[in-house]
């Protein structure tokens, strides 16, 4: 059967709510197919021309200027010296997300995610603000901050549409994880550290099995989307250290398990089955792993 190009978060009990092929909607049935239907290889070849993923050079433009800026601050002020850069980064990442809106409500038009969460781009403009921020203020001048700074754009998106549709098209994963191989393997021949970047690819390839075998196992927690994108996002942890990919293991887990627990407190006895998109607890750990102190949680 064909690849189909959407899948969906999870459920708390486990159960998967991605759509089969069948059930994705369509405006133009084909002939002897019932109306409002498509089929799995319909669904399979919906790809998004190249010109789709141009916004995603203007990412990685902007992440390489925010680096040089940052490596040349702090070659010449060392730490003190990045505050500057890490503010413009947050105005800049801001200006980014809202810059690939179109793209994302693109991609999601393509495989029949509603795209509303798409009009609302305050959130990830902040979020991604944050997250520039961020990784400035940690990686410095080091190599791996385009990766950071791209796979964060495209990841908060990836996280916001999960969280509204409990889905998101597997085009956007797929382009945030050739978006981030590429960067990471500049950041390995300009700092020259394969090392690091041998760990980092392991430890995504790593995580990425153990969450596969397990929604196997659940039959759905995580879903298939979230899989996917776990391997980029525990490789751009494991460039700091093996510590630090535990700790992207150990946060997305906790802060479900709270999330469902405080909604299902607050949301009274009307709430049985907690459907959530396990996405942004992903990329809301994976941004804790590299911010808190390696080994923390054995403190």
């Amino acid at each position: 059967m064909a690849e189909s190009n959407v899948e969906s978060g999870n459920t708390a009990d486990g159960a998967s709510t991605s759509l089969s092929a069948e059930e994705v909607e369509s405006t133009t049935p084909g002939r002897g197919q019932r109306p409002g239907l498509v089929t799995a290889a319909d669904a399979g070849r919906r790809k998004p021309p190249l010109s789709t993923y141009l916004p995603i050079l203007g990412v990685i433009a902007v992440s390489v200027a925010v680096w040089i800026a940052a490596r040349w601050a702090f070659g010449r002020h060392e730490q003190a010296g990045l505050w500057s850069v890490a503010s413009f980064a947050a105005l800049a990442g801001a200006a980014v997300s809202v810059a690939v809106r179109p793209m994302m409500a693109g991609l999601c038009a393509l495989v029949q995610i509603p795209v509303t969460p798409t009009s609302r781009p305050m959130v990830p403009a902040v979020a991604t603000a944050g997250l520039w921020f961020g990784a400035v203020m940690i990686a410095g001048g080091d190599a791996i901050l385009p990766a950071w700074l791209t796979v964060a754009a495209l990841s908060v998106w990836a996280a916001w549409i999960d969280h509204f549709t409990l889905r998101f098209p597997l085009p956007l994963i797929r382009a945030v994880t050739a978006a981030g191989l590429l960067l990471g393997a500049m950041a390995v021949v300009v700092d020259q550290d394969p090392a690091a970047g041998l760990r980092a690819v392991v430890a995504g390839a790593a995580i990425f099995a153990s969450y596969l075998v397990f929604a196997i196992i659940t039959r759905g927690h995580p879903g298939l989307a979230d899989v996917r994108l776990s391997f980029i996002l525990t490789a751009a942890v494991g460039w700091v250290g093996w510590m630090n990919v535990a700790s992207a293991v150990l946060l997305p887990n906790i802060l479900a398990v709270v999330g469902v627990a405080v909604t299902k407190v607050f949301g009274g006895r009307k709430v049985r089955g907690v459907e959530f998109g396990f996405a942004p607890y992903l990329v809301v750990g994976t941004a804790l792993a590299v911010a808190l102190p390696a080994g923390w949680w054995l403190l």
